[in-house]
């Protein structure tokens, strides 16, 4: 991940929708140490940010895949 990029991050609310998840879920697993504060996750204001390595390792690539390229074919 390239220094002042967004590029590879996503909102608790994007990677939900996306894994057809509820956002808790993901702030369970927070809450669970499932998820490094700092390297995978972090706060900023009230929004929790996930990486795209983070989300691959624990709900698998195959859904993101498919969000990225209608992403790009929109």
């Amino acid at each position: 991940m390239a220094n002042g990029s967004f590029e590879g991050l996503y909102t608790f609310g994007e990677a939900a929708k996306i894994y057809g998840l509820d956002d808790s879920c993901l702030r369970k697993r927070v809450a669970r140490g499932k998820f490094v504060i700092g390297k995978d996750v972090k706060k900023m204001g009230a929004t929790w940010i996930i990486t795209e390595q983070a989300l691959v390792s624990n709900f698998g690539g195959e859904k993101l895949e498919e969000y990225k390229n209608n992403i790009l074919s929109n």
